[in-house]
């Protein structure tokens, strides 16, 4: 369980002391969305390889928090409550009201933000 209220479990997990994202940096990732019954959402194929600017850009809460937990190469499953994914709104496609999810995420890279080294 995670400090922020969802679970997570690797699928896949780095040994060694590799960095993690944080703010600024550039995360990539390919994930998938499943519901609680394990029924799939959207696919890996659907959702596209992502391009994420950690804690500048508006994406689920869930995977905001969750991305910064993993290092390159590291697959992890997460279960988000609905507040921590789409909220009571859903969004307005396949996800509805209130609903938990399931999201599988593979962390391809991390591009380390370069503004803060040429200052």
């Amino acid at each position: 369980a995670s400090s922020k209220g969802y679970w997570y479990k690797y699928d896949t997990q780095v040994a060694e002391e590799t960095p993690k994202p944080k703010r600024g940096d550039i995360a990539y990732f390919d994930y998938e969305i499943k519901n609680l019954v394990n029924k799939i959402i959207y696919t890996k194929e659907e959702l596209r390889p992502q391009e994420y600017y950690v804690d500048k850009e508006n994406i689920m809460m869930g995977l905001r928090d969750g991305i910064k937990l993993m290092k390159k190469g590291e697959t992890v499953t997460f279960i988000f409550p609905s507040h921590m994914a789409f909220g009571y709104h859903g969004d307005d496609k396949k996800i509805g009201s209130n609903e938990p999810l399931i999201c599988t995420v593979t962390l391809n890279d991390i591009k380390p933000d370069t503004k803060k080294t040429e200052n």
